[in-house]
């Protein structure tokens, strides 16, 4: 549990809680019962609630793990009261901690956002958000190097790669699309529960929103193009293999019958028992094959 006070406002984060810290939350500020029942349990969706003097709400943030090479949601809890802000996730979050570090640290940080409780919130909130974009940026590189490695005959390889990526955006995106709707609620409740001037505030987190969603769908649809485009080329490459190994069977299919003819042991076979005729029997068979051959060249199949 850390804290930092500033200007009579109190920001605590608590990483990983446990009974004992929601118990002396429950007894240091009073928390309403349906908080403290969902305070501890894992909420897989997005909420936003309101009691007297009490907002809690949850929220969503992706986070990226360089090991597993994943992307995936972490739940952060707010409770925030008119001069308390609390904030509890399971796992570690890099942007909430770099803001932390900064509020904790920097006199200016500590100025702009310790005014109230709802600066605060909205401080941490359009910090967090943006700081999805170079997460972003990260995906972007990795989509462009897939684009250049699929075009150099890796398709492949890309295979995986491609669907790495396309589960990353489906993290992010069930991590960002739900947010909307629970930021929408709290620019039209921070009015009454703030102040008038934490309504802009409100608007330009929504805002951040927008911007992270927009880049989300782009970088979407720039996969699934490059993923088109792969299978089309696997499929080319699969359909030219297939036609190779049909003008093939084409052509050994006559000189196995030429095979088989001259070789049935009856007397009446011309060239039969002819010291050359095997000579003859080659000859031919490279004749019939080059007949094919230059007929599919003709056909434009070779």
């Amino acid at each position: 549990m850390k804290t930092i006070i500033s200007n009579n406002i109190a920001w605590i984060d608590i990483s990983g809680p446990k009974e004992k810290d929601l118990e002396n939350l429950k007894e240091k500020f009073k928390l309403h019962p349906f908080i403290v029942r969902q305070f501890l349990p894992s909420i897989q969706r997005p909420k936003i609630e309101e009691y007297p003097n009490q907002l809690f709400m949850v929220l969503h943030f992706p986070v990226f793990d360089s090991k597993k090479r994943e992307t995936k949601p972490i739940e952060l809890d707010f409770i925030v009261f008119p001069q308390t802000f609390i904030t509890s996730h399971q796992g570690d979050i890099p942007s909430l901690e770099i803001f932390f570090e900064d509020c904790r640290i920097q006199e200016h940080h500590k100025s702009q956002y310790f005014k109230t409780s709802g600066h605060l919130l909205f401080g941490l909130l359009d910090f967090m958000i943006d700081a999805c974009l170079p997460m972003l940026d990260h995906v972007a590189e990795k989509i462009d190097k897939i684009e250049s490695q699929v075009f150099k005959g890796k398709e492949k390889e890309m295979l995986n790669e491609i669907s790495l990526v396309k589960k990353d955006l489906i993290d992010f995106r069930r991590a960002i699309k739900p947010q909307r709707s629970v930021l929408e609620i709290l620019e039209k409740k921070s009015p009454r529960i703030f102040s008038r001037e934490t309504r802009h505030l409100a608007q330009e987190v929504i805002g951040s929103n927008i911007r992270v969603w927009n880049v989300l769908e782009n970088l979407r649809e720039l996969i699934i193009s490059i993923e088109q485009t792969n299978n089309s080329l696997l499929s080319y490459k699969l359909s030219d293999i297939m036609k190779i190994l049909t003008v093939i069977s084409f052509i050994t299919f006559p000189l196995s019958v030429i095979v088989g003819f001259f070789g049935m042991n009856l007397e009446q076979i011309p060239l039969i028992r002819h010291p050359l005729a095997w000579l003859f029997i080659i000859l031919f068979m490279i004749f019939t094959a080059g007949i094919m051959l230059i007929y599919f060249k003709k056909k434009k199949w070779l």
